[in-house]
């Protein structure tokens, strides 16, 4: 069990990343986390008994650190607690680093004396040290070396060179979705499942700019009716790219919007969900000129079932990582 919780705890921390296999590495890690601190709890006094004093020392580390695992899986690993979780991986380390090394004096893998001791430990400090640097940079600078605006040398010579040209379902907006497919409308209208553990910058959303910033907002759907009326639907996808985003993304702007104006679509405005799902700002050279991703698991946030969506909400507080790395790029905040 030890050695699932640290090779998971490894990489969980190296590689977080929104997929169905890391959610269940999270829940197993917490799971056997909860069966080890009851098994260490019952034989806690047999194992310091027969253990030598570095290993007694080791146990007590690797104890502390279950125990603020076991408060760490109520409160969750949110910022406030970031404290709290490297002082969980701390203890960890240092306890396995030690319990390692007493084993493999155990089993002769260097001489004994004082100069074998401090070798051991001293290769698995460095071997330690080596994993925590590699871990830190493939989570942290890796990450955030990825999510950089980085402006081409030329703008493009005509428009016809931004987004995915005149036969793109989104021209003249610059706005591309990876896999050049579209986006259900719906995805765009569920703030409200944002308002769960968001709940103050949702009300702010409610009576605020972005909210009314589609045909819900008299004087662009004014606007938007006049250019229809006199060049056709297609130019106005140019302000939809940012102002329509449950209307364009599903091709519903193909649609003159006198037709559909009165549609939930048409009055959903600019959600929670178009912003923080740009997964790529390609310059800040033209207008809307980024790349949108259409995350699947949001379905789980999203979803009316009250178990799928319960267990949704506490992964996310458990290890908030990979709803964080989809939903707020660092060009989001920096």
């Amino acid at each position: 069990m030890l050695a699932f919780l640290f090779l998971s705890a490894v990489y969980l921390y190296a590689f977080p990343q929104a997929n169905v296999f890391y959610a269940a590495v999270v829940l197993l890690h917490a799971i056997v986390g909860l069966i080890a601190s009851g098994y260490l709890v019952v034989s806690l006094v047999g194992i310091l008994r027969s253990s030598s004093m570095a290993a007694r020392f080791g146990w007590l580390l690797v104890m502390g650190s279950a125990g603020i695992g076991l408060v760490l899986i109520k409160v969750g690993t949110s910022r406030p607690e970031w404290n709290w979780v490297y002082l969980h991986i701390f203890l960890a380390l240092a306890g396995c680093g030690i319990l390692f090394a007493d084993w493999a004096a155990r089993k002769g893998w260097l001489p004994t004396g004082f100069a074998a001791t401090a070798s051991r430990y001293a290769i698995c400090l460095i071997a330690l040290i080596g994993l925590s640097s590699a871990a830190w940079y493939s989570r942290t600078s890796r990450w955030l070396s990825s999510a950089r605006i980085q402006n081409p040398t030329d703008a493009p010579a005509t428009m016809n060179d931004e987004g995915d040209g005149p036969h793109g379902d989104f021209f003249p907006s610059s706005a591309q979705v990876y896999g050049r497919q579209k986006i259900p409308s719906k995805f765009f209208m569920e703030s409200q499942s944002c308002e769960r553990c968001h709940a103050d910058i949702y009300k702010q959303w409610q009576s605020s700019a972005h909210h009314f910033s589609s045909f819900n907002n008299q004087w662009y759907r004014k606007s938007i009716e006049y250019m229809q009326d006199r060049v056709g639907t297609k130019p106005s996808k140019w302000c939809g790219g940012c102002h329509d985003p449950a209307v364009l993304y599903s091709g519903l702007m193909d649609t003159p919007i006198r037709q559909i104006v009165h549609r939930p679509e048409a009055q959903a405005g600019l959600g929670c969900m178009m912003c923080h799902s740009i997964a790529n700002v390609k310059s800040t050279m033209g207008q809307g000129d980024f790349y949108l991703e259409y995350p699947k698991l949001h379905e789980l946030a999203a979803s009316k079932n009250p178990f799928v969506r319960t267990m949704h909400d506490f992964l996310v507080k458990l290890n908030p990582e990979p709803h964080r790395r989809v939903f707020l790029k660092p060009f989001l905040s920096d």
